[in-house]
C-alpha cells in the first residue's frame, strides 16, 4: 500500500511540474498533498495526516486558486506594417476584447507593433496576437493561457465578422 502511495505521489509531482495550464497544477498539487496525508496516516502520524489535510490539500488550494482568479493583465499585440492603419473591423474587436476584459475583471494591454508574427512570438510576451492579413483577421493564442478559450467562446457569440482562430503549442508540446 505505500508502495502504491509513493508511486502515486511521484505521478501527481510530475504532473503538477509538467503542465502547461495553472489550474490543473494547483488541482495536482492538492491531489498531492490528499495522498501525502494518507501517506501519513499510514505511518502512525494522525495529527501530521490532519495537518497536511487541512493546509496542503485545502487552505493552500483555496489560496492558490483565488490568487490565480487575480491574475489580471491580458496583453494583446495588434500585429501591423508600417504605414498601415487599423481597420474599423480592428477598432471594433478592440472594443468587443475592452468588453471581454472587463467581464472577465482583466487588465487589457492592448499594443500596436509592426514586429511581423514570427517576431512577436519569439520576443515578446503575449496572450493574445491579433494579425489582419487579406481581409481576414487571425487571432492567435497560447494553450497555456486559460482565458484563452473564454476569449474563443465569448468572440463567437458576440463578434460578428469571421476569426480564424489558431492556439499555438507552448514549449513543452503539449496542446490543450
Amino acid at each position: 500500500m505505500q508502495t502504491l502511495f509513493f508511486i502515486l505521489m511521484i505521478i501527481f509531482a510530475i504532473l503538477a511540474v509538467q503542465t502547461d495550464t495553472l489550474r490543473r497544477a494547483i488541482i495536482y498539487l492538492c491531489v498531492f498533498s490528499l495522498i501525502s496525508s494518507f501517506t501519513y496516516l499510514l505511518y502512525n502520524a494522525p495529527d501530521v495526516a490532519i495537518a497536511e489535510a487541512i493546509i496542503g490539500s485545502t487552505l493552500s488550494t483555496i489560496l492558490l486558486l483565488v490568487a490565480l482568479k487575480k491574475y489580471k493583465i491580458f496583453r494583446i499585440y495588434f500585429t501591423k506594417t508600417k504605414g498601415h492603419q487599423l481597420s474599423p473591423r480592428n477598432n471594433a474587436l478592440v472594443n468587443k476584447l475592452k468588453k471581454f476584459a472587463l467581464n472577465e475583471e482583466l487588465e487589457l494591454d492592448v499594443i500596436h507593433t509592426s514586429q511581423n508574427l514570427e517576431e512577436v512570438f519569439k520576443f515578446d510576451d503575449y496572450d493574445l496576437v491579433v494579425e489582419e492579413k487579406e481581409n481576414q483577421l487571425y487571432i492567435h493564442g497560447d494553450s497555456s493561457n486559460y482565458h484563452f478559450d473564454n476569449l474563443q467562446k465569448y468572440l463567437e457569440e458576440e463578434f460578428y465578422d469571421p476569426i480564424v482562430y489558431s492556439c499555438l503549442i507552448s514549449e513543452s508540446g503539449d496542446e490543450s
